[in-house]
């Protein structure tokens, strides 16, 4: 096996492929080629796409967001319609968080009630057999209020 060294040192110089048409710098006013100008139309293009998305999801967050209606909804800029979506954002978190916090106090209730509910009916039970145990040694009419 060959190290690295022996690798680059036995290819030589690397041969460039043959251009399929001959290089030519066709320079514009300026001294920018033809090319340049493609390149630049390209990521124009790109760039344009790009901001079209973005303003198209600015719009849409706009067409979600409470307390705006559709006049101003044209009128807002893009940075009022970003700010006012986090500002929503963080109420619904908040929110959120205070109805969670609900849930679990009336989880913590609902606890409560079937301990409680499960307690009536252990008394209930136990009043019952002390009325039995009464009615057994003759004493029945005191204990009802009859």
């Amino acid at each position: 096996m060959m190290s690295p060294q022996e690798v680059l040192q036995a290819a030589g110089p690397r041969p460039l492929a043959p251009r399929t048409a001959p290089f030519t710098h066709a320079k514009s006013e300026g001294g920018r080629t033809v090319r340049d100008y493609k390149r630049r139309a390209q990521h124009n293009e790109v760039e344009r796409r790009r901001r079209d998305k973005i303003n198209g999801w600015i719009l849409q967050l706009s067409k979600i967001l409470p307390d705006t209606n559709e006049s101003s909804k044209s009128l807002q800029s893009k940075g009022g319609i970003l700010s006012k979506a986090c500002d929503y954002i963080e109420e619904l978190r908040q929110k959120q968080q205070q109805m969670a916090a609900e849930l679990q106090g009336m989880e913590r209730l609902r606890l409560d009630n079937d301990a409680l509910r499960h307690k009536v009916e252990e008394m209930c039970n136990k009043n019952a057999q002390m009325r039995a145990h009464l009615q057994q040694h003759g004493i029945v009419g005191l204990a009802t209020g009859q």
